[in-house]
């Protein structure tokens, strides 16, 4: 067999092998190569079987609380005027500069604000109209309320 021959015949060889790799390796299809495919997992054991392991609980994260808008601030500065449907729940905070009486006309809530401290106020709008936000004992008005039907 001359050099030649030889040269061809391992080109062709190795061309059938070639061929034959691309053909017969694992496609993306065989169950085996596929990720629901079992696989094995090492276990840790001890050698004493009296003793468990605990598996260790995952810690969970605590969620938020979902936080509520406290409404505007009223000082008495001006007057805010504040705005709400019928079955809403009004929400505002009152900053007095001294000790005053917060009153809401027309639904007769009166609260007492320490000077100088920030009070929330918050009532379910039953009462649909235009009342009066005062400081009672200066007869300042602070705000104005207008509840929608």
């Amino acid at each position: 067999m001359s050099r030649n021959a030889r040269l061809a015949f391992l080109g062709v060889a190795v061309a059938i092998l070639v061929v034959a790799f691309l053909a017969l390796r694992p496609s993306s299809d065989d169950p085996e190569t596929t990720a629901d495919a079992p696989t094995a997992t090492a276990t840790a054991t001890t050698s004493n079987p009296d003793v468990r392991e605990e598996t260790p609980t995952p810690t969970e994260t605590p969620t938020p609380k979902p936080t509520v808008d406290p409404g505007p601030l009223l000082t008495g500065s001006k007057v805010v005027k504040l705005r709400f449907d019928k079955g809403d729940t009004v929400r505002f905070r009152v900053l007095a500069p001294k000790d005053e009486e917060v009153h809401i006309h027309g639904y007769d809530i009166k609260k007492d604000v320490k000077g100088g401290e920030t009070e929330n106020i918050s009532f379910k709008a039953t009462i649909d109209g235009i009342f009066e936000i005062e400081f009672e004992d200066s007869a300042t008005q602070i705000g104005e309320l207008r509840v929608d039907p």
